[in-house]
């Protein structure tokens, strides 16, 4: 199991997250991982819960807690976790199981290698202590006392492991990297003499010795006028070796390698498509938009359109073609594979700054890639984003930058971006692709087979390319039967690990539970056309609570309005989509009749 408490209240079990329930729940379980594996009596538990003024069944209460959290943690696949002893309770935690438990092997830890003089090794560990930090301890149960307690001892152990850290970074010649962080420290801690004197000691090893006795001096005022009291014996040794020009046990004045000689250009665009077809319109919509670059216009383009649609094709190939306009770089992320500070880590890295080099501060790492990409014009392109918060933090901060943003939603939240719209191939384009690629035997009416196949894929660009690999070795005609044979065309669109349906899974199940509902519901019709009314028939509901849910299908291009000037709310799921919906129907009344 993983108990987390170095932020808000969070337990893993082995089949999900443990769902603690109420906040007094929550407090008991926090109050018992403060002592875990120690038993905490029913009396103390009572004055920790509730202080003085504990209610008269505060007792009984603890019992229909504790009977609560076992059913939580049993669901979450750990039973017997929490046990009542002679002495109280007691809940039982294995070695490596707590976050603060971790946090202080592996402080220890880099203490000790810092002792033994081994710099770099030390940084690492130190700053792995640090990434267990999720936030202030306890932060969701602000009025339990005894926790506040225990938060203000751990955090005090914190700033001990950020005073470790970035001793050994100034040990390891890093000074440059840590002033502005140890600025930050020295406003949020002024009285802190340790943060003070790092921050001095770096500034003279930066050669920026009026800063440092600045620093030192703004510290004395602070000291005598908040505490009445002088600086202790590490700052007073700071100011002398600033004012002899000398840090004794740290590197030389600062030698470092300037950040021109540093900076890295990545070229990371992965490999295009080779046989590209079409879309010269979005393409060229795309080059436009790039082009405001070279007059710092911030360009930012979302680019959309409905799983299997070739989003990412087009994006990679737009990237490409103006891959020369952006001398400083072009960086590929996709974030299905890399999300949070992971994607933040990644584009850092590819700048230059390697995982020791970059603060555990989540705003300090985001100001970081800003400063790096401050002065660049570099290309980004964002594969596969879920929603706006993915992306927010890593556009750059250059407006001779652009950013192209790829998503199944429009991301409408994204302030000042513009939207590219991405439906099916035309049917020309359609054939031209599945005759280009696939290796079938001839046949003399392989263009009509491949119309009918196009049409069939419903000229999806991922469902045309799968049946284009299906025909290698076969007669486009035989292709074209089994897609009209099969009981659902998905059956057939499959090609080793790419299928269609998978890919409409995964969309489903990023849908919430309306929109998943809707859809299910429209797997019903034996048409895929529908009105709102139909829908709201569908679920029981009015027209406007059924517009709602249709609009999160239509946002996820899982839906699509029919140009039908007669008739404007009409609608339809594509053909494909059709097809997966039905399928999901399907299940489900099996499932009933099983």
């Amino acid at each position: 199991m993983d108990f987390r408490v170095l932020g808000a209240l969070e337990i893993i079990g082995p089949d999900g997250r443990v769902d603690l329930g109420a906040p007094k729940q929550r407090a008991l379980v926090a109050l018992l991982l403060c002592r875990a594996g120690q038993a905490f009596s029913a009396d103390a538990l009572v004055s920790a819960l509730w202080g003085d003024n504990p209610p008269r069944s505060a007792r009984k209460n603890i019992q229909v807690y504790v009977y609560q959290v076992r059913k939580a943690f049993a669901a979450a696949g750990a039973p017997d976790r929490l046990h009542l002893e002679r002495a109280g309770y007691r809940l039982t935690v294995n070695p490596g199981e707590l976050d603060i438990d971790r946090f202080n092997e592996l402080f220890a830890r880099g203490r000790t290698e810092l002792t033994a003089g081994d710099a770099e090794r030390a940084a690492r560990t130190l700053r792995d202590s640090l990434s267990l930090w999720r936030g202030e301890p306890f932060i969701d149960l602000p009025d339990v006392e005894f926790l506040n307690r225990q938060a203000e001892a751990w955090r005090e152990r914190r700033l001990a492991a950020e005073e470790a850290r970035i001793e050994a970074d100034l040990l390891g010649g890093r000074h440059p990297e840590v002033v502005d962080e140890l600025f930050c420290l020295v406003r949020a801690h002024p009285l802190h003499e340790q943060f003070r004197a790092q921050l001095m000691t770096a500034l003279l090893l930066g050669e920026r010795k009026t800063e440092a006795l600045a620093v030192y001096d703004h510290g004395r005022q602070l000291l005598a006028s908040e505490l009445g009291i002088a600086p202790g014996a590490n700052l007073r040794r700071a100011h002398q070796a600033v004012l002899s020009g000398k840090a004794p046990g740290f590197p030389a004045a600062a030698h470092p390698r300037s950040e021109a000689a540093r900076r890295t250009v990545p070229r990371q665009l992965p490999r295009g498509v080779t046989d590209f077809v079409g879309r010269q319109a979005q393409l060229s919509t795309l080059a436009a938009g790039l082009a405001r670059a070279a007059t710092g216009g911030w360009p930012l383009l979302v680019l959309t359109g409905a799983a299997g649609s070739g989003k990412s094709a087009l994006a990679i190939r737009a990237a490409h073609l103006a891959a020369e306009s952006f001398p400083d770089g072009q960086l590929y992320l996709d974030l299905a594979e890399h999300t949070g500070e992971h994607a933040l880590g990644h584009l850092l890295s590819a700048l230059g700054r390697g995982p020791a080099e970059q603060p555990t501060d989540p705003c300090e790492r985001r100001a970081l890639y800003r400063t790096l990409v401050a002065d660049r014009s570099v290309l980004i392109v964002l594969d596969n984003a879920a929603n706006e918060s993915q992306v927010r933090s890593l556009l750059p901060g250059s407006p001779r930058s652009a950013t192209i943003v790829t998503a199944r939603s429009r991301l409408l939240g994204l302030d000042s971006a513009e939207l590219v719209e991405l439906g099916g191939f035309r049917s020309g384009e359609s054939a031209r692709m599945l005759l280009g690629r696939a290796n079938a035997v001839e046949e003399p009416d392989a263009a009509q087979y491949a119309e009918f196949i196009a049409d069939a894929c419903d000229h999806l660009p991922l469902a045309v390319r799968i049946a284009a690999v299906r025909a290698n070795g076969r007669a486009l005609q035989e292709v074209a039967r089994r897609l009209v044979s099969a009981a659902n065309p998905l059956d057939e669109l499959v090609a080793g690990d790419e299928s269609v349906r998978a890919r409409l899974s995964s969309c489903y199940a990023e849908l919430d539970l309306i929109g998943r509902t809707a859809l299910d519901r429209l797997g019903t019709l034996e048409s895929p056309e529908f009105t709102v009314a139909t829908l709201a028939t569908l679920l029981g509901t009015s027209n406007g609570h059924a517009e709602r849910s249709l609009d999160l299908l239509l946002d996820r291009h899982l839906a699509r309005r029919i140009d039908d000037h007669g008739n404007p709310l009409r609608f339809a799921l594509p053909k494909l989509t059709h097809h997966f919906a039905a399928g999901l129907a399907e299940d489900a009344a099996l499932s009933k009749v099983s």
